[in-house]
């Protein structure tokens, strides 16, 4: 979407993070949320701090700082959006369990090692991360969202 779009669809997308606005201790932690999510969703060709916040009109090192120390309940968040999603009505709707690898090498990243990497199609370095997703199957309006994720942590050959 062009920022132009993204500014049309403000409004809808602030009120629909509103619901999750127990989730961060300040009321202005709260209302960078929707400032950041704007700047997710546009066509920008890079998704960084700086990028967003000046396409938002704000100073890059505040919305920096937000990300880096804002405290929210990120188990309250999680708990809201499983909330919203069991009250949504599709007759279509499904559960998708997906592992997906990727090739990665280093002894810094967690969960790095020789194993099947879906990527490549064989064994290499890499890691994996498990995932549940809802859609509603619908090929004309689909929704699609992310109800939890993790990485695959496996044991040590």
């Amino acid at each position: 979407m062009m920022v132009q779009d993204m500014t049309a669809l403000e409004e809808g997308l602030v009120e629909f993070l509103r619901a999750f606005e127990p989730c961060f201790l300040q009321t202005r932690s709260y209302e960078k949320l929707a400032a950041y999510g704007v700047g997710l969703l546009t066509d920008l060709k890079r998704k960084s701090i700086k990028p967003i916040a000046l396409a938002g009109g704000g100073p890059p090192r505040t919305l920096q700082l937000w990300l880096s120390n804002t405290r929210w309940d990120d188990g309250l968040g999680r708990r809201i959006m499983h909330y919203r999603v069991a009250a949504r009505v599709d007759p279509g709707r499904i559960g998708v369990l997906d592992s997906s690898g990727h090739v990665k090498q280093g002894k810094k990243t967690p969960g790095v090692q020789r194993q099947w990497c879906g990527e490549v199609g064989k064994k290499e370095n890499g890691v994996i991360g498990q995932h549940l997703l809802y859609t509603n199957n619908d090929a004309g309006n689909p929704f699609s969202c992310m109800l939890a994720s993790d990485l695959f942590l496996p044991d040590k050959e």
